[in-house]
């Protein structure tokens, strides 16, 4: 299961008194193309009933872009993202905010898988820079305006994401799943593991040590080590 919080301060200031969302993730279906069941808590709002997002491509795409859809389906859930609103004067605004990303394990610790930071760009209102950073993907950064009359802290993460990810306030298209081209060698369906994009060349790559420690890394790979690892790595 994956959990996201939002914090109001940066990465180093975050703690559990300055927590202002949840978003817990687990699965409703593991498969290549995934169903995930989303449980959103808000501090004013409290407990939000889950919802499901269907469908989603496993190891085709940013952790971010999962937890964007995340947050857009749980606060629009007619799938409707409006536009952001502008700032101006008299908008209201957050001068810095976080978000980690973290896995539970078996022994109830969380390991870290991504992180953001949030902050006001400059003197004027409602002008932010969005720094991301995430296992495998790395870093990215967006520039943005947003205002509102009623700032909702997951609302601004949300468009964050989004322009960090997409270039602009809304979701992009849904990443397709990542399926490299096999040929038949000796018999058995093969492909080069080179040509797998990321996140799906690392998440293969750890998915085959941790189930096969004794093999060595190879050029080629069977196709149906990893239909495994997209149906359970």
């Amino acid at each position: 299961m994956l959990k996201v919080q939002l914090h109001a301060g940066l990465l180093a200031e975050r703690n559990a008194a300055n927590v202002l969302a949840t978003l817990d993730i687990a699965y409703a279906k593991q498969e290549a193309f995934a169903d995930y069941v989303v449980a959103l808590t808000q501090r004013q709002a409290g407990e939000q009933a889950p919802v499901v997002l269907q469908g989603y491509p496993r190891w085709s795409a940013s952790l971010w872009d999962l937890i964007a859809r995340g947050i857009a389906l749980s606060l629009y859930r007619d799938g409707k993202v409006p536009s952001a609103a502008k700032p101006d004067r008299r908008c209201a605004y957050a001068t810095r905010l976080c978000a980690v990303i973290e896995k539970a394990t078996r022994d109830d610790s969380a390991v870290l898988l991504g992180s953001a930071e949030l902050f006001q760009q400059g003197p004027e209102r409602g002008h932010y820079t969005a720094q991301l950073d995430e296992d495998i993907l790395g870093k990215r950064t967006g520039q943005f305006a947003y205002g509102c009359k009623r700032l909702n802290p997951l609302d601004l993460l949300f468009r964050a994401l989004c322009w960090a990810l997409y270039g602009q306030d809304t979701p992009g298209q849904r990443p397709k799943l990542i399926v490299p081209t096999s040929i038949n060698i000796g018999g058995e369906d093969q492909f080069e593991v080179a040509t797998l994009q990321e996140p799906a060349r690392t998440g293969f790559a750890r998915h085959l040590a941790a189930t096969q420690p004794t093999a060595k890394p190879a050029q080629m790979a069977r196709a149906q080590d990893y239909v495994q690892f997209l149906m359970e790595g």
